[in-house]
């Protein structure tokens, strides 16, 4: 009996850490899908905004473009919380690199209009919850 009850404690476990990671997943893609419905970007060309987070007093649910969500977080559920950071990044070769504020980018690295260096934005949801390791997922927006 006492191999049995082991095994039975084991695989409930398993079973809520699954159920935990799954509906960690879910949380995390229903945020995403969110803000990848948004613009680009508070401007409708290049130059893209110099700072990222909410524009003038904008507060979610109102927020209207992808950047607006960098620092958001909530809990969409009990035990579970739900972060956002969005940055600017350029492609380095095959990899992604971050490269700062728009106004640095243009700096170091020339016009941004040409969108050959930092016309994308990284988004990166982190979901945690019981039970489990964070979740995280990333996508990339493009400004055309």
């Amino acid at each position: 009996v006492p191999v049995l009850l082991t095994m039975w404690s084991d695989v409930a476990w398993r079973s809520s850490r699954s159920e935990a990671m799954a509906d960690a997943m879910f949380y995390a893609q229903q945020l995403m899908e969110e803000i990848k419905s948004k613009t680009f970007d508070e401007n409708t060309e290049s130059p893209w905004s110099a700072s990222l987070g909410p524009n003038g007093g904008e507060s979610y649910p109102n927020y209207d473009d992808v950047d607006d969500f960098n620092g958001y977080s909530d809990s969409p559920a009990t035990n579970y919380s739900r972060s956002v950071v969005v940055d600017y990044i350029r492609l380095v070769g095959t990899a992604w690199q971050a490269c700062g504020a728009v106004a640095s980018c243009v700096a170091l690295y020339g016009n941004c209009a040409n969108c050959n260096e930092c016309c994308y934005k990284r988004i990166r949801v982190t979901v945690s919850g019981p039970q489990m390791a964070d979740v995280t997922l990333t996508s990339v927006a493009a400004s055309h």
